[in-house]
């Protein structure tokens, strides 16, 4: 479930770009092939590299970024990098962008005058070294148990295709031991697709290949599929056949069946387990020793339902989170009820644990538009567009239905909302606040705009149906006990303790160096969840562990109708 796990959508992606050096002659067939070789597993099971080899049909100057949302690329670590034209060997010059510049990036560029197609071959290693800032989404190459993953927004040197093109996939798999496979969020196997947009696509589209395990064991051409490597600590076949049931669902709520492959792809994450993050047509989420099929259920219904509703065309990005990520909060515990996919008790669980989470914030009235350039520094904000959009579409849907006198609610309003993606018409926030009036009045796009103001966001005691009530039990806030943003810095060195916080009754100082990443986001939503800080002082290392909570207060809660308040 949720919790507070980081969870992003392609959506709010977007650093890795390439520029065209030539454009695509009129109505001529663009294609790009890509092949991907990866190397021969260790005897610990670990693919220490993939070889790439990109075919342009036109030349492009490349460009790959270093930290995009906290993901470390492999533009510093590129080895064995050669291009070619029909000249011959293409020399290419390299610069770098300053590391302090939003979007940093590396380029490469021809040293002379291009011929024909280019084809570019690199290698790709794969380090499987932690995100060294702290949280960040599960897109880096990574590998383990014979297989490798990763986004191809963080290996792939992608071009900008100024027309649609067909995109050409190979796996070449003649180092892996038999039986093994190729996946992507294209389907299995070898792919050929016309798209509109190659780059785009790429930069948004998984990979894995080695010893996988898939289901269905033969993934049909539409609709849902899952493919994962390593140990989960759960029965995924069980848990992915309860999700397949789930998208047929959505297909029917929406009234989108299913045009292409959707997949689910699923990882070990050693630092934030249970997280992850919504791509086109697919999911990556991850798991470790803790994580329960419970947890990853709501999470994987999250992220299917981007899919299908996706987000606001202006604004875009973070600033516009509220929405898409408001929105999948809300619907898919809603959806997954309703499909008879969880229970009660669990959607009391999930709406308790956003609602909790919120009502603590110590930031709770941040206005959106403070959100993209506070998100990476501190969880707090980063929880806000979860959170705070989705107990806004509870209280929007209890306003429609009094509005209405129970004939329209939120369903309602959100599928003409998306019908405008069916016309061609934008998305935006325009059209939004225009439904608004059309259902309420000056009272509704009045209401939104206190919401991004930061205006509490409370539904009414029956918001979620009549078998469930509204209560109120004392939590504790959230707090770290030191200055955020430390650990998102290059080099994590604690200050601004604060005096009498639990992490200062622990031991911590300022000037301790913290050496392994710190997983906040699940830790924020669980109450009586402990923190543990790996430091190094003056030369020693020492292990710090705290519960990082400070004062209670009351926090607005759910129950099952006429059960016993909670305490």
């Amino acid at each position: 479930m949720l919790k507070c796990r980081l969870i992003l959508t392609a959506g709010l992606m977007g650093a890795f770009v390439l520029s065209a050096a030539q454009s695509v002659p009129p109505g001529a067939q663009s294609t790009l092939d890509l092949i991907l070789r990866p190397a021969a597993p260790d005897a610990a099971g670990r693919i220490p590299s993939v070889d790439v080899t990109l075919v342009y049909p036109t030349f492009v100057m490349v460009e790959l970024a270093f930290l995009p949302y906290n993901v470390e690329t492999v533009a510093k670590t590129i080895t064995l990098l050669t291009a070619r034209d029909a000249a011959g060997s293409l020399p290419l010059r390299v610069t770098d962008d300053p590391e302090s510049a939003e979007g940093a990036a590396r380029h490469w560029s021809p040293a002379r005058p291009v011929r024909g197609p280019v084809t570019v071959r690199y290698r790709a290693p794969i380090s499987n070294r932690p995100a060294p800032r702290g949280a960040a989404p599960p897109l880096e190459l990574r590998s383990d148990t014979g297989a490798f993953s990763g986004d191809g927004a963080s290996f792939l040197l992608l071009p900008r295709s100024p027309a649609p093109a067909r995109l050409r996939l190979h796996w070449d798999l003649s180092e892996l031991p038999a039986g093994s496979r190729g996946v992507s969020s294209l389907g299995a196997g070898d792919r050929t697709v016309e798209l509109e947009d190659v780059t785009g696509r790429l930069r948004s589209t998984y990979f894995l290949a080695g010893r996988l395990h898939l289901f269905p064991e033969q993934p049909a051409q539409r609709g849902f599929f899952s493919a994962w490597h390593g140990t989960p600590p759960m029965d995924l076949p069980r848990l992915m056949a309860s999700e397949q049931k789930l998208y047929a669902y959505y297909e029917k709520f929406f009234n989108r069946p299913a045009k292409a492959p959707y997949a689910v792809f699923l990882r070990e994450n050693p630092v934030n387990p249970g997280g992850g993050m919504g791509l086109t047509d697919s999911f990556i989420a991850t798991f470790g020793p803790k994580v329960t099929a419970e947890d990853l259920t709501i999470t994987l219904a999250h992220e299917m339902l981007h899919t299908f509703a996706g987000g606001l065309d202006q604004p875009s990005g973070l600033e516009g989170s509220w929405f898409s990520e408001g929105l999948a909060v809300h619907y898919a515990r809603l959806l997954a009820l309703r499909a008879g996919q969880i229970t009660p008790a669990e959607f009391l669980h999930d709406l308790n644990s956003t609602a909790g989470r919120y009502y603590t914030n110590a930031f709770l009235g941040t206005p959106n538009s403070e959100i993209p350039k506070r998100f990476w520094a501190d969880t707090r904000i980063r929880v806000l567009p979860y959170d705070r959009g989705s107990l806004y579409f509870a209280v929007l849907d209890t306003q429609l239905r009094a509005a209405s006198q129970g004939q329209r609610g939120l369903d309602e309003l959100l599928l003409q909302f998306l019908q405008r993606r069916e016309r061609s018409l934008p998305l935006d926030e325009a059209a939004w606040c225009a439904l608004l009036e059309q259902a309420l009045g000056p009272s509704g796009p009045a209401s939104y705009r206190a919401m991004l103001a930061g205006t509490l966001q409370l539904p009414e005691p029956g918001a979620f149906g009549p078998q469930f009530t509204r209560t109120t039990s004392r939590l504790r806030r959230y707090e770290l006990g030191f200055a955020p943003e430390v650990l998102v810095e290059p080099r994590p060195v604690v200050r601004g303790l604060k005096p009498g916080s639990a992490a200062a009754r622990a031991g911590l100082q300022d000037g301790d160096e913290i050496t392994r990443p710190v997983p906040q986001d699940v830790v924020q939503a669980q109450q009586e969840a402990t923190l543990t800080l790996h430091v190094n002082r003056a030369g020693q290392s020492l292990v710090i562990t705290y519960l990082p909570r400070a004062e209670d207060l009351d926090a607005w809660q759910w129950r099952m109708a006429g059960s016993a308040p909670l305490k």
